[in-house]
């Protein structure tokens, strides 16, 4: 699963995942044990990987249709009540992809998470924020009203399964 430029993207030498900046040549992660650890990936999982630590547009495509027909499974099982015409499932699965492969810097820290010495109040130290519900109902075609009493919880369950993939690439990377 793992080819040679998914590896040259991710990895352009070694890595040293103890921390220690020119630590002991065992402790050095090579290219192979990086494919390793990336073999036990979902299929959506290593799009995600792609997209979001890469930039490979590709497999944030590939990503955001994956998420688009697990969204419509999900509307279809639950029986949501979907406006005839309005892509608003695929808009929120595009919108919950698009949120956590390339997430909204915080506009006073610059994503930094501290300004100065302290420690950033507007985006509690994240670097990150959310988008707002105003603008989630936007995205997804919605009037604020009906996004807050229908498909806020909606969105939360799609944004959920894709930070849930990120979740699977950051722990098999963090593994030692």
């Amino acid at each position: 699963m793992a080819t040679p430029e998914l590896l040259g993207l991710l990895c352009a030498g070694t890595m040293n995942y103890h921390g220690a900046l020119g630590g002991h040549a065992s402790q050095l992660l090579t290219k192979a044990e990086l494919a390793g650890l990336l073999s036990g990936l979902s299929v959506e999982a290593l799009d995600l990987a792609m997209a979001k630590y890469a930039g490979c547009h590709q497999s944030e495509r590939r990503l955001i249709l994956k998420v688009m027909s697990w969204a419509v499974d999900l509307a279809v099982a639950e029986e949501w009540e979907i406006v005839r015409g309005r892509p608003t499932v695929c808009n929120m699965a595009t919108l919950s992809v698009l949120e956590v492969v390339r997430p909204n810097r915080c506009g006073t820290c610059h994503g930094a998470g501290y300004k100065g010495a302290r420690l950033c109040m507007s985006c509690n130290g994240a670097g990150t924020k959310a988008l707002a519900g105003t603008v989630i109902a936007e995205s997804c075609g919605l009037m604020q009203q009906d996004f807050s009493r229908n498909w806020k919880q909606r969105y939360d369950r799609v944004y959920r399964h894709v930070a849930g993939l990120d979740g699977q690439v950051n722990g098999v990377l963090r593994r030692d």
